[in-house]
């Protein structure tokens, strides 16, 4: 039987996020996985986040207070209907050292370029 995905296309990243089975609410949720685990990176080089995930050290509100997690920062760009999206601060990029330019980067195996499943 093929699981159930949720497929996600943004920013040169397809991500196809497993769906589980909640009994309580009778519906299917995404199982998403740890970026900071198993980063994922666009083609421009910035990591793909959670929104609740802890804020980094770079993290910044617009009122210039304290941010709680990555959905609270200036920074993140939260993709429609979903808990995910893009830090777009700058010192969160990265860039290929070999070429100069920008790709996308998998952190375990930069062989893949393209699309990653989760």
């Amino acid at each position: 039987m093929d699981r159930k995905t949720r497929r996600f296309e943004f920013e040169g990243v397809i991500l196809d996020v497993p769906l589980r089975y909640d009994e309580v609410f009778d519906i299917y949720i995404e199982d998403y996985p740890d970026f900071t685990e198993t980063p994922v990176w666009t083609a421009d080089g910035y990591p793909v986040m959670f929104c609740a995930e802890d804020a980094c050290a770079l993290a910044q509100t617009e009122e210039a207070g304290r941010c709680v997690d990555c959905g609270s920062c200036i920074y993140y760009r939260q993709e429609p209907d979903s808990l995910i999206g893009v830090c777009r601060n700058k010192g969160k990029r990265r860039i290929r050292a070999d070429s100069g330019s920008s790709e996308i980067i998998f952190e375990k195996n930069e062989n893949k370029k393209g699309a990653i499943r989760l």
